[in-house]
């Protein structure tokens, strides 16, 4: 029952975070060239997702300079009474870079969650529970095997979102030695083949040897939104459940590629058509 809360707990997250969008304002940086943001009260605290930008707060201004070429990011600005969302372009020419932004901030986004009550919570959880329960779909396993002296990876549950899959898995410890689990990378296989993949069914997971006959396949990585183990230190012999949500608008079956961290032999791969 954990594994399914936390599968639900991931789709909650996830529903929760689209629910409370509000308008970005996009950003145009030019490299040694400062770009100024601009509030109507005095900032608590500014944050960037990468550090190809310097981010400097003074007052009610953000100041913005891009280090590298060819990245963005997105920037998250507070105030006591607001928050505003931006979304920083890699860095193109000077003419085309905004000196001076001034934004009005929406306050009524963190104002409207804050008086979410206790049973407001409980219905929207309860909401996505049932759903969850209804709509989660079983992996099978297609030509896969344990592995001795190795950790296996065994996808069990997966579930569809608007934007998102969430997977339900879980790992078997039988190596000799404990393993730490840590997020996986996750890719979309591909090949050059003028033909497209001959796919298996729709929730398979796939043994080593179908990847193996595939001609130089091409990995796109994507993005993993969210994951979560029960116990992410596995001792020899034991076996743990995770949660991993991978950001998608692709309804077409999908040939994916899980990579997680080494056991004292390799990478720890999971392959599943979703």
């Amino acid at each position: 029952m954990k594994t399914i809360l936390s599968l639900c707990l991931a789709c909650l997250s996830a529903a929760t975070s689209v629910a409370q969008q509000q308008p970005v304002t996009q950003v145009h940086t030019a490299l040694n060239h400062l770009t100024v943001i601009e509030v109507g009260e005095p900032i608590t605290m500014a944050a960037a997702g990468s550090d190809a930008f310097e981010i400097e707060r003074h007052a009610n201004r953000v100041f913005v300079k891009p280090t590298r070429a060819g990245v963005s990011t997105n920037l998250f600005v507070w105030t006591e009474h607001g928050r505003s969302v931006y979304e920083l372009q890699p860095a193109s020419d000077v003419s085309k870079m905004d000196v001076l932004i001034g934004t009005a901030q929406t306050p009524s986004v963190i104002s409207k969650a804050e008086q979410l009550s206790d049973e407001d919570v409980s219905k929207i959880a309860d909401q996505v529970l049932s759903h969850t329960l209804l709509n989660a779909e079983r992996v099978n396993a297609v030509g896969l095997k344990a592995q001795k002296n190795r950790v296996n990876i065994r996808l069990e549950e997966v579930v569809r979102g608007k934007d998102a899959i969430y997977v339900r898995y879980q790992v078997t410890n039988l190596s000799a030695v404990p393993y730490r689990v840590v997020a996986p990378e996750a890719s979309v296989l591909t090949t050059n083949e003028s033909a497209p993949l001959s796919l298996p069914a729709v929730n398979s997971q796939l043994g080593a040897g179908y990847i193996d006959r595939l001609p130089t396949p091409n990995r796109q990585p994507i993005e993993v939104l969210h994951s979560e183990i029960d116990e992410e230190d596995v001792a020899p012999g034991k076996t743990s459940a995770g949660v991993l949500a991978i950001k998608t608008k692709d309804s077409t079956p999908t040939l994916y590629q899980f990579v997680f961290g080494a056991d004292k032999v390799s990478p720890v791969v999971a392959q599943a058509v979703l």
